[in-house]
């Protein structure tokens, strides 16, 4: 199994993906926040990822990704799991449910300001993280 193609690399793409798709999702809630009958969107990501993590046997049912073993965090101990899954798409969901305002319209705008600016953090940590690995990659070649 190569490097790139490892659960790991996977998971941070999907998550990485799933930043940028919640950033969009974000500013068109901003945008229409005062549009009537418009209601929010979300992105559906987490659970997906942990789901396929622990289809994968990578991650035991029920525990937080963000809480992984150290055993975990390396492609040989995870009992031969396949990485051609792990990549999980983000899903796009609308909240019907409620209604904030008189119009229809269910977006709390300070909610969705807070919303995107933790998203930006956790996006800029990803890719972090990323580069760090990348780095380390080009450290182990090249000395």
């Amino acid at each position: 199994m190569s490097t790139l193609d490892s659960i790991y690399m996977n998971s941070v793409s999907s998550a990485i993906a799933a930043g940028q798709l919640q950033q969009q999702v974000y500013a068109n809630n901003i945008a229409n926040a005062n549009t009537p009958g418009y209601k929010e969107q979300g992105v559906q990501f987490t659970s997906l990822l942990q789901n396929a993590l622990a289809a994968q046997g990578a991650l035991p049912q029920g525990q937080d990704a963000s809480a992984l073993p150290m055993a975990a965090n390396s492609t040989s101990d995870l009992s031969g799991a396949s990485s051609a899954s792990t990549y999980v798409s983000p899903v796009v969901t609308t909240d019907e449910s409620t209604s904030t305002s008189g119009n229809g319209n269910n977006v709390n705008l300070n909610a969705q300001m807070s919303a995107l600016a933790e998203n930006q953090i956790s996006y800029s940590a990803l890719i972090q993280d990323l580069n760090d690995q990348f780095s380390m990659m080009q450290t182990a070649i090249t000395g």
